[in-house]
């Protein structure tokens, strides 16, 4: 599926193209905005669009390619800069992540992603609300995109964060199996590392935007990608840090775990030194010994239960002073 915006700065109007033949015509106009968006595109689809706007082949090569790292390249003429998108499965509870990949040039936006991004449309709508600052040229399409897709990474962070305080406060509590509670935790830390797979590497590529006279971008929209840059350096931070918290719980659930352990330990110890004593004392009576005295008792029997019985009570009053039993 191919989308088209022409957006005519002068007269702050726009127009969706039907033509994709028409697309590369209008870039030669420098009053003009093009924005291209490829969903689901074919290897020929990215080819010919390669072609019409003079695309470095490369460039082509990471787009029809995903898992490509969050980057910027700089070409002559356009750059290639990869973004990722991010929501939760409701139904899967799973975290999803969606690779955008981009071609800007001085007048024109091309998108490039596999299946439908909710974002896009979002970005549509601010592109067109900011009418004044069209003026400004490609940096307000690019900025309304990349501030989107960033804003919609704070609530699945707020989610997960709840999540990993909810997990910090039953390990204390307890109520939660040790199975389940490993489980949850794994599966949350797997989604945190996701998170902090993609935001490193896009705070770089906003500090390359951000520290640098891009001729494509006008000076004016600089600011407004500043403020993207923090957004996204506080966003890595509150990953980074409740990754840690999460080490932490794993490691103070491990020591819980093995506190617990060491419990049963010494009670079976405990249990095993008091039947052993008992065994003692009946292998020695039950010895096929023909001088054994108290065998002759006429109440050695109950004398040896109650022998027995001493001992082990002296044994287990002693257990639970040192905290065995």
């Amino acid at each position: 599926m191919i989308k088209a915006i022409q957006c005519n700065t002068k007269a702050q109007n726009f127009l969706h193209l039907t033509d994709i033949n028409d697309a590369s015509k209008v870039i030669n106009n420098p009053d003009t905005i093009l924005w291209l968006d490829l969903e689901d595109p074919s290897e020929n689809d990215l080819n010919k669009i390669g072609k019409e706007f003079n695309l470095h082949p490369l460039a082509v090569e990471d787009a029809s390619h995903e898992h490509q790292r969050p980057k910027i390249d700089l070409y002559d003429n356009f750059y290639f800069v990869v973004f990722y998108t991010a929501h939760i499965d409701e139904t899967k509870q799973e975290l999803f992540v969606t690779e955008i990949d981009m071609f800007l040039g001085e007048n024109f936006l091309i998108t490039v992603h596999e299946g439908h991004t909710s974002e896009l449309g979002e970005v549509e709508d601010r592109w067109k609300r900011n009418v004044k600052q069209l003026e400004w040229g490609i940096g307000v399409l690019l900025y309304s995109l990349l501030d989107t897709i960033v804003d919609n990474y704070f609530p699945i962070l707020d989610r997960l964060v709840d999540e990993a305080e909810e997990l910090e406060d039953s390990l204390f509590i307890g109520g939660m199996r040790q199975r389940v509670f490993t489980q949850k935790l794994l599966h949350l830390k797997k989604q945190f590392l996701t998170l902090r797979k993609i935001a490193s590497p896009e705070r770089d590529v906003l500090n390359m935007l951000t520290n640098r006279d891009e001729p494509i971008l006008d000076t004016h929209v600089l600011v407004y990608f500043r403020d993207i840059y923090d957004h996204i350096s506080r966003f890595s931070d509150t990953v980074d840090l409740y990754r840690d918290q999460l080490t932490t719980i794993m490691d103070a659930n491990l020591s819980i775990v093995s506190n617990d352990l060491n419990k049963i330990v010494k009670t079976l110890t405990g249990a095993s030194i008091i039947l052993m004593v008992d065994s003692l004392f009946a292998g020695i009576w039950g010895m096929n010994f023909v001088n054994i005295p108290e065998l002759h008792l006429h109440y050695g029997y109950y004398l040896a239960l109650a022998f027995m019985l001493l001992v082990s009570i002296l044994l287990f009053f002693f257990f639970r002073r040192i905290n065995w039993l």
